[in-house]
Order: structure tokens, then sequence, then C-alpha cells
């Protein structure tokens, strides 16, 4: 995941300076070692993880409307310029084994 696909990179860097700020550490202090003080992991794979969990759960939904709402979704992925779906559909392009995911989620 690159930074800015999913969120902002401004978001990151506020919440990166609340951390810093929370722990009276210096701002020019390494941001990785206050995500691991913190145990957090950068936002994007919070929201990752959120869009996943989504997806699942209009998977197995019972509700017909929610899985038109779904299928609708998936086929404008080729000619959309925004959509939850084209946004997991950029994420898995970093990912090795990136044909498999795509074909697992269409």
């Amino acid at each position: 995941m690159r930074e800015g696909d999913m969120l902002r990179p401004t978001l990151q860097t506020l919440h990166l300076n609340f951390l810093k700020g929370t722990l009276g550490v210096k701002r020019s202090a390494p941001n990785w070692a206050v995500s691991r003080e913190c145990a957090h992991e950068p936002l994007q794979f919070y929201w990752f993880r959120a869009a996943i969990r989504f997806y699942n759960g209009l998977l197995s939904s019972t509700s017909a409307t929610l899985k038109q709402t779904l299928h609708a979704d998936l086929r404008l992925v080729p000619r959309a310029k925004t959509s939850w779906a084209l946004d997991i559909m950029r994420v898995f392009e970093g990912l090795r084994g990136c044909d498999t995911y795509t074909q697992a989620f269409l």
C-alpha cells in the first residue's frame, strides 16, 4: 500500500503528532518508533481491514438489495473513477499474488 492511496498523508501525520504529544517525545522522534510504542499500524491497514469486513458482511447478507448493490459496484470497477471496490482493487496491486486476490474479490 502506497502512502496517500487510501488516506491522505496529512491524516497520518496528524495522528502521529497526536501520539508524539501524548507520549511527550520530540516531534523529531522517528514515526516508526512512536507507532511501535503505541502498537499502532499505519491507518491504511485499519481502512483495508474495515473495507474487507464490509465486503464480507455484504457477501454473507441475506438481503437481496445489499447483494444487488455489491454486484453493481463490482461491475462499475472497470469504468469508475472512484468506488470502494476500486480502492480495494488498487490496494491489491501492491500485494504479492495480486492476481489471485483480484480474482477472488471479483
